[in-house]
């Protein structure tokens, strides 16, 4: 009997243990949009899904056949062209919380730009994958470039 209640205080003390590392981890922008960004190692990947529910855009950068992508710069406008996200140096997962409305996304990898446009409805999630082709590769993705001018 002891040793069924050490198993379940123990469980319950990493339950809490993970939860408040989430926690920690997640940080605000300077416009106040809670983010989480990682991806790099199994711990990260693992605190970025558990807390994912919390955010309502999860972007994934990757390279050629899913390799991850690190060191991204992102910036995201709102539909009136307004910047209002931007993090330099992101990690292969970035998960953001929004509010519903249009937006454009640029990502940069290694001097190459990635966009994406989408909308956020209330209570609604979406996930973006961006992939940049590896340097050997013949085929280049489609790319566009907005400006926060």
């Amino acid at each position: 009997m002891k040793s069924l209640l050490a198993f379940i205080g123990l469980t319950l003390l990493l339950t809490l243990t993970t939860n408040l590392a989430s926690a920690a981890d997640i940080k605000h922008s300077s416009k106040g949009f809670a983010y989480m960004t990682g991806g790099i190692g199994e711990e990260e990947t693992t605190s970025l899904k558990q807390s994912q529910k919390q955010f309502n855009l999860h972007l994934l950068f990757s390279i050629g056949d899913g390799e991850a992508a690190t060191g991204v710069d992102v910036r995201i406008f709102d539909s009136n062209n307004q910047l209002i996200f931007r993090l330099l140096g992101a990690s292969p997962r970035l998960n953001i919380r929004l509010p519903a409305d249009s937006y454009s996304i640029v990502a940069t990898f290694n001097g190459e730009k990635q966009s994406h446009h989408f909308t956020l409805e209330e209570n609604e999630a979406k996930r973006v994958i961006l992939n940049w082709q590896a340097a050997d590769s013949a085929e280049a993705l489609p790319s566009e470039e907005l400006t926060a001018d």
